[in-house]
């Protein structure tokens, strides 16, 4: 609990203080002549939300130093919700700023300063641009792929602006030495985006995949089988995932994280998904042969060590709990395990057959649940609840650790199923990709 309680404030300590670095460094020379509280507070709102919106680049770079620690979902729901606040800062920014003193209205000007009022202009635009974009990506009918585009370059320039317009203004920032150490953080900070866009596309190309089969599933789900060419392949643990790009070139925007479903150890890599996006509904059409290019493995969604497994998954969410009980079965693991998993209909059970042999070769208690079952179905139906987990939560809980993964509606209810039950939540694991 203490270590747990440790590493939250060690990385909450760290975050802020990189938040802080802009005010920071406009502290640290000559102080000017002290205005007025709100106008004080005002600019402290602009280098804050400047400084949050530069850390966006740090937690959304696939650094393994961090995503191992509390999962990638979860650093980009994060993200997401720093994205926000990051907003909210900037845009109270010149809100204060012109509320107390009309006078900076000149700032928007183009008769007094053309450059200074277009910039101006042109981040009030891209700021709102960027969050509607995240927010309502899909009711802007823009696909993935354009998206990951636009939000890069409009990120892009909003640093850029806003950094050029605090060393122009240069009420704090009144040193050279000041302006040059800022610009230099913000430039690592946009090269991180370099370092995602195009130096990690460079590192994969030098080990390329091949698709050498696509496997039909139940419920219009695929299989891509993927195979290393010249290259040991990559090392993973049971409910990691990874990013696959298809196609002759890595350096392509079409770039999709998917739980290995394959047997921990093994060079050969199975991704499964349901045809239900852009990307997805063409892997049917996917040919054997096809260049692929992996960049992973991340996340923490891994069995814990000397633990049981009490899996609550719900259909194509399966994926990352086949890598774990495949990987059981192969190697005669004895551990228990229960998967409780949820579905709309009994022919929609994605890899019926094979859970069910897996049960019969390890310690493995099925349950199936399923909102519109059969006639004369005998097992478990409805919605995912805490009387349902509580009929099949094993006696010895603390025991177990508890893993989550499926839609938003069921691992919403799950988790808090699980919470009611009165489950340590620091035994409880959960997966989310609805994150873009």
């Amino acid at each position: 609990m203490k270590y747990t309680w440790f590493r939250a404030a060690k990385w909450l300590a760290i975050y802020f203080f990189l938040a802080l670095i802009p005010i920071i460094i406009a502290l640290s020379a000559t102080l000017p002549l002290y205005r007025s509280f709100a106008i004080e507070a005002g600019v402290a709102m602009g280098f804050m939300g400047l400084g949050i919106l530069g850390l966006q680049f740090l937690f959304t770079g696939r650094f393994k130093q961090i995503a191992p620690s509390y999962g990638m979902d979860n650093l980009l729901q994060y993200h997401r919700e720093m994205g926000i606040i990051a907003f909210l800062f900037i845009l109270t920014h010149p809100v204060i700023l012109l509320i107390t003193e009309p006078d900076f209205l000149s700032y928007f000007n183009p008769a007094e300063n053309l450059p200074r009022a277009a910039a101006l202009v042109v981040v009030s635009i891209a700021m709102i641009m960027l969050l509607a974009s995240s927010l309502w990506r899909l009711k802007f009918g823009l696909s993935y792929e354009k998206w990951r585009l636009v939000h890069g370059i409009l990120s892009l320039a909003v640093i850029f602006i806003g950094v050029v317009h605090s060393i122009q203004v240069a009420h704090y920032l009144n040193s050279l030495w000041q302006q040059i150490l800022l610009a230099f953080i913000f430039a690592f900070y946009a090269y991180l985006v370099i370092h995602t866009r195009l130096v990690r596309p460079w590192l994969s190309k030098r080990k390329p995949w091949e698709v050498t089969a696509v496997i039909p599933e139940r419920d219009e789900c695929w299989t891509l089988e993927l195979k290393p060419i010249n290259h040991k392949g990559l090392q993973f643990a049971c409910g990691q995932f990874v990013w696959i790009t298809l196609g002759p070139t890595p350096f392509s925007l079409q770039q999709h994280p998917f739980s290995v479903a394959s047997v921990c150890g093994e060079s050969t890599i199975k991704l499964t998904a349901k045809a239900s996006g852009d990307f997805t509904s063409t892997w049917k059409d996917i040919q054997p042969g096809t260049r692929a290019y992996l960049e992973g493995p991340f996340g923490s969604f891994t069995p814990v060590k000397e633990k049981h497994l009490f899996m609550v998954m719900g259909g194509i969410g399966i994926t990352p709990a086949m890598s774990m009980l495949r990987t059981m079965a192969k190697e005669a693991d004895q551990r228990e395990a229960v998967l409780i998993y949820a579905n709309p209909d009994w022919e929609g059970v994605t890899f019926r057959e094979e859970l069910d042999e897996i049960a019969r070769k390890i310690n493995l208690k099925l349950v199936n649940v399923l909102e519109n079952p059969p006639e004369n179905w005998k097992g478990e139906t409805g919605m995912i609840n805490p009387d349902l987990l509580s009929r099949h939560l094993p006696a010895n809980t603390g025991d177990f650790a508890y893993y989550i993964c499926g839609p938003k509606p069921m691992q919403d209810a799950a988790e808090l199923a699980i919470r009611d039950l009165g489950i340590d939540w620091r035994r409880v694991y959960s997966e989310r990709f609805e994150i873009i």
